[in-house]
């Protein structure tokens, strides 16, 4: 099983980042959970999100004390919060520097002007992953934002690819 912690600010996607990843790999043929754990619910507020993948029935419950990856959508969240139950196999993604790393806000900014580098951040996590590719991805933003139009899906899966290429561990 893959366990996989996801953390940022309330509005940056962190809860749609755990949907789109379980999403993408339930379409490559793997079991999945996702859920949200949330301080207050506002704008700006920490956000973690959770992740298990598995080729088998995931019987487990809770949150994820010791994931194998951890997505970091903004560094001003507490590194000590952000960093728990980091192992010496922890692979970090992180939107910004350290660990590996790209800048997803700058590249979202770019593609669709606003600050909000959740799906950009997973066309990296997918190449540091290998867990799903660019078109598995695609597909489950396309059924998850589909209905707000092509041009959301299309310039999210440009940010998206962008990012897999310059992710650098």
């Amino acid at each position: 099983m893959v366990e996989i912690r996801i953390h940022g600010r309330g509005g940056q996607g962190v809860k749609k980042s755990a949907q789109l990843i379980a999403r993408a790999c339930f379409l490559k043929g793997f079991y999945t959970q996702d859920f949200a754990l949330y301080g207050s619910e506002r704008r700006g507020a920490p956000v973690t999100s959770f992740v298990r993948v598995s080729e088998k029935p995931i019987d487990t419950r809770g949150y994820v004390f010791e994931p194998d990856f951890i997505i970091i959508l903004d560094e001003s969240v507490s590194e000590e919060m952000c960093l728990k139950g980091k192992t010496s196999k922890t692979k970090i993604i992180v939107n910004g520097a350290g660990f590996c790393n790209v800048d997803a806000s700058k590249i979202a900014i770019k593609h669709f002007g606003k600050n909000i580098p959740n799906i950009a951040l997973l066309g990296a996590f997918a190449k540091v992953s290998k867990l799903f590719t660019l078109e598995d991805l695609k597909n489950a933003v396309e059924a998850e934002l589909g209905h707000k139009g092509k041009g959301v899906v299309s310039k999210n899966m440009l940010a998206a690819k962008e990012c897999y290429e310059e992710v650098r561990c």
